[in-house]
């Protein structure tokens, strides 16, 4: 059974993800959609893409469970966004 998507936070984890990744990345990101690739377009490893989601969980004041997360929740900004609206917890 899947969560329903809280539409508000999704767009919360959207504008902080746009937020979060000059700063991880150390560059400036051009202009970012839903469909914008992690790893593809923006370079996003293993490491940086863990300091996304810590600085989520920060930033938004939730919890995000990091282990259950697969590849597939991962590829696009949109897809991260979903997943969290749909799996994180409240702090």
């Amino acid at each position: 059974m899947t969560a329903n998507l809280d539409v508000a936070l999704r767009q919360r984890v959207f504008d902080t993800v746009l937020l979060i990744l000059p700063r991880v990345l150390g560059r400036e990101i051009p202009a970012i959609a839903d469909s914008t690739q992690l790893r593809g377009d923006l370079g996003l490893r293993s490491a940086t893409t863990l300091e996304v989601l810590l600085e989520l969980e920060d930033s938004l004041e939730i919890q995000i469970n990091v282990e259950e997360i697969g590849q597939a929740n991962m590829n696009t900004i949109g897809d991260l966004a979903d997943y969290v609206a749909r799996h994180s917890t409240k702090d």
